[in-house]
């Protein structure tokens, strides 16, 4: 379960806010209502206690490059943190292979139907084995609501000519492809966290000293 949430400024991050409230001070009523605690701007590490994950939500493009240095920070104290990245048009860099190299798991979201499953994988992974960061990319148009996609990626209802039309099939059959299933019910309980431990004969071995090594 999360327990804090922090947030990157960037008009595109302004959905992720408002299922808490509207504005900083119904933003933090409404998360604390709901067991979050926001953080806008966050000088210091944050701890965690047991069983808690950190969850950091950032705007597209500088907002995911500016996280550099405190998801290194989580791999290093190997704390677990689940980082949200924004993907728009403008955004030429591989993000994914940013962070690679820093986060256990590193996942694109291509549909709205795979971002419960891929949330839920994404904490699993953090908490399970040696804690840690994990990076999921939502692209831009996961994030908004189907009339508003529709509308600006669907392209025109009246093409004209062969090509135009081949244009609008394709546009149309994106979008539908991008909410399907996304208003069917989905399950939201945590996965189990693989946690390992050690076995009865590792924990009653004892190591006994080479002969002759006390002289």
């Amino acid at each position: 379960m999360a327990n804090a949430a922090f947030f990157l400024g960037g008009w595109r991050i302004l959905g992720c806010r408002s299922f808490m409230g509207s504005g900083r001070v119904p933003a933090l009523y409404g998360s604390r209502q709901r067991g979050f605690l926001p953080v806008y701007s966050h000088p210091k590490p944050t701890s965690l206690p047991a069983g808690r994950i950190g969850v950091a939500a950032v705007t597209a493009g500088p907002g995911v490059t500016n996280a550099v240095t405190a998801v290194k920070n989580a791999q290093m104290a190997e704390s677990p943190l689940l980082l949200i990245g924004g993907r728009g048009a403008l955004q030429d860099i591989d993000q994914l292979s940013l962070f690679r190299t820093l986060c256990k798991e590193c996942v694109a979201v291509r549909a709205v139907r795979q971002i419960v499953p891929a949330l839920r994988r994404a904490i699993a992974t953090a908490q399970s084995g040696t804690p840690g960061p994990v990076f999921v990319e939502l692209p831009i148009d996961v994030l908004y609501p189907f009339h508003v996609v529709e509308k600006e990626v669907g392209g025109t209802r009246s093409a004209r000519g062969l090509r135009a039309k081949l244009v609008q099939w394709y546009l149309q059959n994106y979008v539908r492809n991008l909410f399907a299933g996304a208003w069917e019910p989905q399950d939201i309980t945590p996965l189990p966290m693989k946690v390992p431990l050690a076995t009865e004969d590792e924990v009653g071995f004892v190591p006994q000293p080479a002969s002759g090594f006390w002289g």
